[in-house]
């Protein structure tokens, strides 16, 4: 939720995740401030799994939830 408020949406000082792909129901690019690397998360059969951690509830999945969410209730992702 940190990114979603942010002013600066690509600023690894104040968002420990950053959004750089969305395809809506399919993947997920993130960077991961934290990690220091790109994260890749995909959806197969509406089931978001994190291609990195290899999990599907791990911080990487939470955020494509909230951006597919947020994506569905607003059609956009940046406002």
């Amino acid at each position: 939720m940190q990114w979603l408020r942010s002013e600066d949406k690509m600023s690894t000082d104040t968002n420990p995740i950053i959004l750089k792909e969305f395809a809506h129901t399919r993947y997920s690019l993130l960077y991961d401030s934290i990690a220091g690397r790109d994260i890749r998360v995909e959806t197969h059969n509406g089931v978001p799994r994190c291609k990195s951690c290899k999990s599907n509830d791990c911080g990487h999945v939470g955020f494509m939830i909230l951006l597919e969410q947020k994506y569905e209730n607003d059609g956009v992702i940046l406002d």
